[in-house]
């Protein structure tokens, strides 16, 4: 049964402890076999190898955002909470570093969702977290600090994720835990939100909100369960900036609220992922990748979840 604070009043017995082992082992092969697939070397870039250099380049007294590599693909387009997240990693050479960093985000993941109920833990077979891992993304670590609240700090690392997931979920601990994060990030570097807009600036052609998208708008009657926390979050997500690529669905794990309905979910977001796959093949830009694909997510994974959040009441 779920309880006022969103977490399922349940005994933590065998069985759950199971389905957990299962979701971390799952998250641990899965990344070992993409790590073996693709053959990942120091040329092998994911969103990780910005965090990781710009942490070696933190821990030497560099400015992280006037000093990225020249052959990383684009700027540091994440804040400065995001890169101290990754200098713990910077004591492993990056081929391994990036797995390591993968897998510890992937458990934190599971063991987020298997709080919040057992159900959740589907999410982590989804074609959404998949594409995360793959990438090298902390969306799942943000949706993760939304259901923690001592890790709510970490909502910092992605603000535009940050912010729907608290709007969903707000927590005085996040907050909290936030602003201290950036007060000390400001300390280490004072100029670094200013240079940080500047780095947004040079790569933001991808970046719109859902709603603005081909029959986006739609989504806004999410605002009819502005009361609910799934109607909160599936508003926030429609209305703030992003790149609408398939890792950005995974805040809408949060919506489900049975399996039926995380199934349904799973298989949305993975077919997201198969025409995204498909998109990358031929897509001549990434703004280009992004309008190509935007129909199917909209189809696939964002009406479900629209569908979702107005059939419930509370």
């Amino acid at each position: 049964m779920r309880v006022p604070g969103g977490m399922v009043d349940e005994p933590i017995g065998p069985d759950r402890r199971i389905y957990l082992a299962g979701a971390l082992l799952f998250v641990l092969a899965a990344r070992v076999a993409l790590y073996v697939l693709a053959g990942e070397t120091t040329d092998f870039t994911t969103d990780f190898d910005l965090l990781y250099h710009s942490a070696v380049a933190l821990t030497e007294g560099t400015n992280p955002y006037r000093s990225t590599p020249t052959h990383l693909k684009y700027p540091l387009f994440y804040p400065l909470p995001a890169v101290l997240v990754a200098v713990p990693f910077t004591v492993l050479p990056i081929t391994l570093a990036r797995p390591a960093f993968d897998i510890a985000v992937g458990w934190i993941f599971a063991y987020a969702l298997w709080r919040w109920a057992h159900y959740a833990l589907l999410a982590v077979f989804s074609g959404a977290y998949v594409f995360a891992m793959r990438a090298g993304q902390t969306t799942p670590l943000v949706v993760a600090a939304s259901l923690i609240p001592v890790l709510g700090f970490l909502l910092t690392v992605k603000p535009n994720t940050g912010l729907a997931c608290w709007i969903a979920r707000p927590s005085r601990k996040a907050v909290i835990g936030g602003l201290v994060l950036f007060a000390l990030s400001l300390v280490l570097v004072p100029s670094w939100p200013l240079d940080w807009w500047a780095a947004i600036q040079q790569q933001s052609g991808h970046i719109r909100s859902p709603i603005f998208r081909p029959f986006g708008w739609v989504l806004l009657l999410a605002a009819l369960r502005w009361r609910t926390s799934g109607g909160r979050l599936l508003l926030a997500s429609a209305i703030i900036p992003q790149n609408t690529l398939p890792h950005e669905l995974l805040p809408l794990v949060l919506i489900p609220g049975n399996a039926v309905e995380m199934g349904v979910f799973v298989v949305g977001s993975w077919i997201a992922v198969a025409f995204t796959s498909v998109g990358q093949e031929h897509a001549t830009s990434l703004p280009a990748l992004v309008t190509e694909v935007w129909p199917v997510l909209l189809l696939s994974v964002y009406l479900p979840a629209l569908f979702m959040v107005l059939r419930r009441t509370e």
